[in-house]
């Protein structure tokens, strides 16, 4: 796989991951798209400064995903890396946003990626070329020590299982262990290795492309996602 002149949009691009894929992208050739829901996000030359690329900038609002529906028709990759994290929060409005941020949001942006998907077929375009990479960390079998993260991370999980059974394209996740960033100040490994990995990995073909110091995710995951996959194969079905 190269990322040569592919068109690959991402969003969370003003965090510290989201920046650290741009600039790794942008190295390998990529045209980056950064979908960001800060006005205010900037991208410094030295993001792009080996490929003379600019980086294009998209502004959007949560729950107004479908603003993008147009502009998604052009991208080879979407990378779904926006999300939250309130620690230690439990109340009402916490469990809302936790799951409006890093649930409903980013299944929001798989189904306008893959509707977009549908339209390229009917004009008999390729499709085998398109993908969409989701962050779901390793909270979906390690705890992260936050609730309200590690319930919309799995769900999430779970729900690209299902999904990746029906998609059209291909669906890669992403589970990553702790990086330090702002929502994780105690993370151990940098966001720029963790998304050289992330590059790296996805160039060798693999479709769960696990980044972390714990040993356990390697063993745990796998045998998660073989029975979660084949749970909701045996029962649930595709509607014609």
């Amino acid at each position: 796989m190269s990322f040569q002149d592919k068109v690959i949009a991402i969003t969370g691009a003003s965090g510290t991951m989201g920046r650290a894929l741009v600039s790794e992208l942008s190295k390998r050739g990529a045209q980056v798209i950064a979908l960001t829901t800060s006005p205010q996000a900037t991208f410094p030359a030295e993001a792009d400064r080996q490929t003379d690329r600019e980086i294009e900038v998209l502004t959007w609002q949560l729950g107004n995903e479908s603003a993008l529906r147009d502009r998604l028709q052009k991208v080879d990759i979407l990378i779904l890396n926006h999300g939250i994290n309130l620690l230690g929060a439990r109340d009402s409005a916490s469990i809302y946003k936790s799951y409006e941020v890093n649930t409903f949001s980013v299944f929001r942006w798989m189904d306008l990626f893959l509707e977009s998907l549908t339209a390229d077929k009917s004009e008999d375009k390729s499709i085998t070329s398109k993908e969409i990479w989701v962050n779901t960390s390793e909270a979906e079998v390690n705890p992260a020590f936050s609730p309200l993260y590690e319930l919309s991370k799995r769900a999430i999980g779970d729900l690209v299982t299902l999904r990746r059974l029906d998609a059209p394209c291909l669906i890669r996740k992403l589970i990553l262990g702790p990086f330090k960033s702002d929502l994780n100040p105690y993370g151990v490994m940098s966001a720029s290795f963790v998304a050289w990995a992330i590059a790296t990995l996805a160039q060798y073909g693999f479709r769960d492309i696990i980044v972390t110091i714990n040993p356990i995710t390697f063993i745990a995951y796998p045998l998660k996602e073989f029975w979660r996959s084949l749970y909701f194969r045996v029962f649930s079905r595709s509607l014609p």
